[in-house]
């Protein structure tokens, strides 16, 4: 029986902590799908089909891993799609006991959610951080996930430049 498993994230952008659960749950399963969720509530600096594109280009190493979106809910996307589980990074115990209580939403409703710790030297990386760095000028090499730095530059630059004029 093939084993699928969502990753699902705003990925506003992607980062070294989302490339090691990607890594992570590329090796455990057959099939990993990594899916930005676009949350109404929430304001993210970069356009979804900005995000598409960096997290396109951190999961381009991994066959199994395909990159998708939606607007709707979690709990839908798995039974729509036939995923085996959700997978969600932990950085840390406020990590947890947030994906806790939605893991216990959406277990409810028939989503099995498993955790991946992050590897400790990321436990400090986060996209709100990164976010910040770009807003300093501060390079964001050590904390974007891998080959995706230039396009996030750009990117940034971009949306820099339209809010000038």
């Amino acid at each position: 029986m093939k084993t699928t498993v969502l990753l699902p994230g705003t990925y506003d952008p992607a980062t070294r902590g989302h490339f090691a659960v990607i890594e992570t749950a590329a090796a455990l399963f057959d099939e990993v799908r990594a899916v930005i969720f676009v949350n109404p509530d929430k304001t993210c600096l970069f356009p979804l089909s900005d995000r598409l594109e960096f997290l396109r280009l951190a999961t381009k190493g991994f066959p199994n891993v395909t990159v998708d979106s939606s607007d709707g809910l979690v709990v839908d996307y798995v039974r729509e799609n036939g995923i085996s589980f959700v997978l969600k990074g932990l950085r840390d115990g406020r990590d947890f006991l947030y994906e806790r209580e939605m893991a216990d939403w959406n277990g409810a409703r028939g989503a099995k959610t498993l955790f991946c710790p992050t590897p400790p030297e990321l436990a400090g990386v986060s996209s709100t951080g990164l976010r910040e760095r770009l807003e300093k000028g501060q390079p964001i090499e050590d904390v974007a996930a891998p080959g995706t730095s230039d396009a996030i530059l750009a990117a940034y630059r971009r949306l820099s430049l339209d809010k000038r004029d």
